[in-house]
């Protein structure tokens, strides 16, 4: 007996959805893809129940991911690049390497206290690393791999800029 569970034409659009793009929320794939929402939420389910995909909930969102397509590591980078200031502090940090706190917040403009709370949250899920006040990423090479592979699923010119420069 096979499994048909991919056979459903919406159902097989979100999961490919998914695994082009994972670490999307529920609001993410409804824009993404042409399907009414309480039809995402059903087939969602029914890919979970199915162990096709599983799921993540991070503070008021619950990102998905196709099942043993990324590891745990890089689910926590694709979630703090799907969110638009983490990824702008993140991308400035690629570039800018060794930056202050007041360096950061003059040249993208982000209140002190945003960017204080982004920080420390990259700090904490072991992205961001602080030695004497200038801030770094602290594995820049997977952060770039992970923006090049899914650099089309971003939609940000930010991200495209720094895939150009990263690849010369």
């Amino acid at each position: 007996m096979t499994d048909d569970t991919l056979e459903l034409g919406p159902r097989k659009k979100i999961y490919q959805t998914i695994e082009d793009s994972p670490g999307l929320h529920l609001r993410q794939i409804d824009r993404k893809i042409d399907i009414p929402l309480g039809t995402i939420r059903y087939h969602l389910r029914v890919l979970e129940k199915k162990n096709l995909i599983t799921s993540k909930k991070e503070g008021k969102y619950k990102r998905f991911y196709a099942k043993g397509s990324i590891d745990r590591s890089d689910k926590k980078i694709l979630s703090s690049l799907r969110k638009e200031i983490p990824r702008t502090i993140i991308l400035f940090l690629m570039e800018y390497s060794g930056s202050t706190h007041k360096e950061i917040n003059e040249a993208l403009d982000i209140a002190p206290s945003t960017l204080s709370y982004h920080l420390k949250k990259l700090r904490k899920k072991n992205m961001v690393i602080n030695k004497k006040s200038e801030y770094s990423i602290k594995d820049p090479e997977k952060i770039a791999d992970l923006l090049i592979q899914y650099q089309q699923t971003f939609l940000d010119s930010l991200v495209d800029r720094f895939v150009r420069i990263w690849n010369k």
